[in-house]
């Protein structure tokens, strides 16, 4: 979302610079943006813009998206449309390909984690996903981190990838299944189809027109109106305290899979 909002900034205004703070998280995927004069610390009395969104104004849809509060953070007039950027070629990596087997398959990749475990679902509810999608013929990858959790009968790529080869692999497949991460948002960025799961976030907030999405219920949950958001930092990285009875654990299991095999054999 940043790269994007930046691109519109430079767009409006070809001799607008900015210098980048370093994060090391967001430093590779910024590598080359037009509006980016350069990255490191800042000098002394320097103007500070933070991308802190969820601080600033009130989170919601339509023109309280993060995108647009961020675009009104770098003086962008809003509504804009929320086009991500991704600077350079994103190039196909040719080892991270020969690492895949060549089966002639339809190609689901599956990214069940974030840094949120609120975010996440049942490891079993994705087992389930996994082999019905596989009895369908279809070769599933699963992509993450090299501590996330492994679902029987992926094939894992865990903790072989960086954002740019991720979004490389996205491109050679046919559907994507994700919890609101990083890949949700790639999956928007090259157009790939993508079922989305959805419990204390809203789709409306930070999802994306184009995509399916199953939004779990949290209407019955005594947490609802305290687990995530800006008043909550301390929840982020917290497992929901009912545990196995979360929000996330309702997802139509059934309704997920048949929507998937619909994206690859329409």
């Amino acid at each position: 979302m940043l790269s994007g909002v930046l691109k519109q900034c430079v767009e409006t205004n070809l001799q607008l610079k900015y210098n980048l703070v370093r994060r090391a998280i967001y430093t590779n995927l910024l590598n080359g943006h037009p509006a980016i004069k350069k990255v490191g610390y800042p000098p002394k009395n320097a103007h500070i813009i933070t991308t802190d969104y969820w601080s600033k104004e009130k989170l919601g849809n339509g023109n309280q998206r993060p995108y647009q509060i961020l675009a009104r953070l770098f003086g962008l007039q809003t509504p804009v449309n929320e086009y991500l950027y991704l600077p350079g070629e994103s190039i196909e990596d040719g080892l991270l390909q020969d690492l895949i087997p060549d089966q002639g398959n339809k190609i689901a990749i599956i990214a069940p984690s974030s840094i949120s475990p609120r975010k996440m679902t049942e490891p079993m509810i994705w087992q389930e996903i996994v082999e019905k999608l596989k009895g369908k013929g279809i070769f599933v990858i699963q992509v993450g981190s090299k501590d996330d959790i492994y679902i029987k009968g992926a094939y894992s790529l865990l903790g072989l990838t960086n954002p740019r080869q991720l979004i490389s692999l996205l491109i050679k497949s046919d559907v994507i299944l994700s919890v609101d991460n990083f890949i949700m948002h790639a999956a928007h960025l090259i157009g790939k189809s993508a079922i989305i799961l959805w419990g204390p976030t809203h789709s409306t907030v930070y999802g994306y027109p184009e995509q399916i999405h199953f939004q779990c219920s949290t209407n019955h949950c005594e947490f609802r109106n305290k687990c995530l958001g800006p008043k909550f930092p301390g929840n982020y990285k917290t497992p929901c305290p009912i545990k196995n009875w979360h929000c996330m654990s309702k997802v139509p299991a059934d309704k997920i899979i048949d929507y998937a095999i619909n994206i690859c054999f329409p």
